[in-house]
């Protein structure tokens, strides 16, 4: 009976030694994670942050300085061109208006003086005095003429000056600045009252508006040097806007920059080596295709995807479930091997930062065991 006893509990300890060590392998192998290559799509893409902007704008200056008397439209609105924008409203200095009364007063004395010289030069070719031809008697009618427009041009200048108001010949000139193209008043920057410096000021020049076409937008970003060589106008492009970013937008490129916008542009370093290199190329993207009744607004930041290569139907990985020997991409396979695994060498090809192409080592529906989440590399 003892004998019995002891035969049943050898059988029974063995029994459970062999169980928990094929379930001890088994869960070890169970555990470790896998991933399956799956056909896919990779696409390397040139990300563009910028704004959408008009194509067309124009800043508003005025080419005589004063005041500005009033403002006919405002931010928002729509004007045709030659629609009256704003009035200048002259402000002359003292000292400019008073040279500008004596010029006048000295052009209509110069006026009145080569009349009456010519007046007594008139007598004596009409007494046969001297001949029709006379030097002087031809040079004294130049002078009339020359001092009659002299004469005209002080005058328009002062009243210019006084009003703002002139004429010269049947052009009429006027301190009413008028919309130079069909827009919208994208800006408004001066008010009523307010002085100004006109464009023939050394100064710079005062811009109180700004117009543009909101019916033809652009955007126009930046891209690194590194995405730059692989762009050429065409290529198309797919945008997100700030406010609107579950919508895709879609735009074909336009422009590449040829000159960096930055040059070596060293910070206040002590070192060489401390210096930034930040060189970035403008991009612009045109024929853009908003959604219909999406509000549109000049300066909404935007960010452009350009697809530089693509492949479709291919074999791909995630990339962290590669590692490297000796700068040679290997994954690791599962195997009934002591550590459930062995390395095996692949072949890369397209990359999107996340997921990889295998040209070569690994078949569609292939497991691996994900690298990353083994923690330090294993000894094949």
């Amino acid at each position: 009976m003892k004998k019995r006893w002891i035969a049943a509990a050898i059988t029974t300890a063995i029994t459970v030694g062999a169980g928990y060590y094929f379930s001890t392998k088994d869960s070890n192998t169970l555990s470790l994670p896998l991933i399956t290559a799956e056909i896919g799509t990779i696409e390397k893409q040139a990300i563009a942050v910028g704004q959408i902007v008009p194509a067309h704008s124009v800043q508003i200056k005025s080419q005589i300085e004063g005041i500005v008397g009033e403002i006919f439209h405002h931010v928002g609105e729509e004007v045709k061109a030659g629609t009256p924008l704003i009035k200048i409203r002259p402000n002359p200095t003292p000292q400019r208006l008073t040279q500008a009364i004596t010029e006048l007063m000295s052009s209509q004395a110069q006026l009145e003086s080569s009349k009456q010289k010519l007046a007594n030069l008139e007598r004596l070719v009409k007494n046969q005095v001297i001949p029709k031809n006379y030097g002087d008697y031809i040079q004294a009618k130049a002078d009339v003429r020359q001092n009659n427009a002299n004469l005209q041009q002080k005058q328009q200048n002062l009243d210019l000056i006084r009003s703002g108001e002139s004429s010269v010949g049947e052009s009429k000139l006027t301190s009413t600045i008028v919309a130079p193209i069909t827009g919208t008043v994208l800006s408004l920057n001066v008010e009523v009252g307010e002085p100004i410096i006109s464009t023939e000021s050394s100064q710079s020049a005062t811009q109180m508006m700004s117009l543009a076409n909101m019916n033809d937008m652009i955007f126009k970003g930046s891209v690194s040097e590194h995405d730059a060589a692989q762009l050429h106008v065409g290529m198309p492009v797919t945008m997100t806007l700030a406010p609107y970013p579950e919508i895709e937008i879609t735009g074909v490129l336009s422009k590449v920059a040829v000159q960096s916008e930055k040059l070596n542009s060293a910070q206040e370093t002590t070192t060489t080596a401390q210096r930034s290199f930040d060189n970035g190329f403008q991009v612009e993207v045109n024929k853009i295709q908003f959604p219909e009744g999406l509000t549109i607004r000049s300066g909404f930041s935007a960010t452009a995807q350009i697809t530089l290569k693509k492949a479709d139907k291919i074999t791909t990985i995630p990339e962290r479930a590669l590692q490297f020997t000796d700068n040679n991409p290997e994954v690791l396979i599962p195997d009934e091997s002591e550590q459930g695994f062995h390395t095996a060498p692949v072949k890369l090809g397209l990359s999107d930062g996340i997921n990889v192409e295998v040209l070569s080592g690994l078949e569609q529906g292939e497991e691996i065991v994900d690298f990353s989440m083994m923690g330090a590399a294993p000894n094949a």
